[in-house]
């Protein structure tokens, strides 16, 4: 995975979007009293956070790799909680929003209120993609990360196994089924804000070649290598960010009458 000066150099809009999430999240526990996005919008931060972290102390960013807000430099040492809450947080609440529109579908009035926040989130999301795009074209190479390293299949195969027992044995039936849903919202998340990136080439699929030059893989290589990437390497081993809360009991799903019977223990 190669990115150029994308939005790392212009991290002023994954604030942006991490005070957008907030938002949502304070909005739900002052006026409805429910505490979930809040919850979900720390556990996002948290985990992306930590990934982040141990990315770095494997050396598996390059060296040129920087975050910069208003034109200062974070320091590499706290950079990973730059990332945890202005990547982390906006993708979590995402999803979790999406999920919590359907379980609110029987509800006219709420099922409305989720699905216009949602939608308004996602045409900030594309906004804040649109502008990053163009302000990337034409800059060096700033981050190249293997998306086979056996590092990365290690984490994705434990993450996604204990993810997975846990959704299953402590959260209850028809929990997978939220879960379906999460990871719908997270993917429509994923696309509106990295797809036009990669369509402009300032964040592509590249192959090293032996002089150590990184070129732009054939189309239908990157096609199939993004699309990998967004619902196995992406999506599936962030399921954490819902199930650990949800098996902690952090979270209350509310039993709403077409969950009545699939949400049951």
């Amino acid at each position: 995975m190669v990115r150029s000066f994308d939005q790392s150099g212009y991290y002023e809009t994954r604030m942006l979007l991490m005070v957008v999430a907030l938002i949502i999240s304070v909005y739900f526990y002052i006026k409805k009293e429910d505490k979930n996005y809040l919850v979900i919008f720390i556990s996002s931060a948290l985990f992306f956070g930590i990934v982040e972290l141990v990315l770095f102390l494997l050396g598996m960013r390059a060296e040129e790799y920087a975050i910069t807000f208003f034109d200062v430099v974070i320091p590499s040492y706290i950079s990973w909680l730059f990332q945890g809450f202005g990547e982390g947080s906006i993708y979590g609440v995402s999803g979790f929003l999406f999920m919590d529109m359907y379980l609110k579908k029987n509800d006219a009035s709420e099922f409305k209120l989720r699905r216009n926040l949602f939608l308004i989130t996602m045409l900030i999301v594309f906004s804040t993609s649109v502008l990053v795009s163009l302000l990337a074209l034409n800059h060096p190479i700033t981050s190249v990360r293997a998306s086979f390293g056996l590092v990365t299949i290690l984490y994705l195969v434990i993450i996604t196994i204990i993810s997975f027992i846990l959704a299953i044995f402590s959260c209850g039936k028809g929990f997978l089924k939220l879960l379906g849903y999460y990871y719908v919202g997270t993917l429509l998340f994923i696309v509106i804000d990295l797809e036009l990136m990669q369509f402009i080439g300032v964040r592509y699929i590249g192959i090293v070649q032996s002089n150590g030059t990184v070129t732009a893989a054939p189309l239908l290589y990157q096609v199939v290598i993004m699309l990998y990437s967004y619902g196995i390497e992406i999506i599936i081993p962030r399921a954490h960010y819902l199930v650990i809360p949800a098996a902690l009991k952090l979270i209350k799903i509310e039993r709403v009458p077409h969950l009545k019977e699939e949400l049951t223990h």
